[in-house]
């Protein structure tokens, strides 16, 4: 399918914080190597087919249909296709953080 993979300005706040946060369980190197692996699989899966990844419900509740989201492990990515077949990574987070949490806080932020 290839699609091209940019990432916002978000994208790499949200991964930086989230690095941040796994550096006290994980430690730096992994939490480190954590953020590399998050970014290639992001490459990597959404060049080949982003359409293979639901539409986020969480967000979907509050009538936002054009964010998709792919888990991975623990983490997940939020994401969106432009019509340009490029697909643009918005966030990275924790499989339990609250994505609609993370929305309010960018719009009041």
């Amino acid at each position: 399918m290839n699609y091209d993979v940019n990432f916002t300005e978000l994208s790499y706040k949200t991964l930086a914080a989230l690095t941040r946060y796994m550096e006290s369980l994980l430690g730096q190197d992994e939490a480190i190597r954590l953020g590399h692996q998050l970014l290639d699989f992001a490459i990597n899966k959404l060049g080949d087919n982003p359409l293979q990844f639901p539409i986020s419900h969480e967000l979907e509740t509050l009538g936002i249909t054009d964010y998709r989201v792919v888990l991975v492990d623990n983490y997940k990515i939020l994401f969106r296709l432009g019509e340009d077949k490029t697909s643009y990574v918005m966030a990275f987070l924790r499989q339990k953080q609250n994505t609609q949490e993370l929305l309010y806080q960018i719009m009041i932020g």
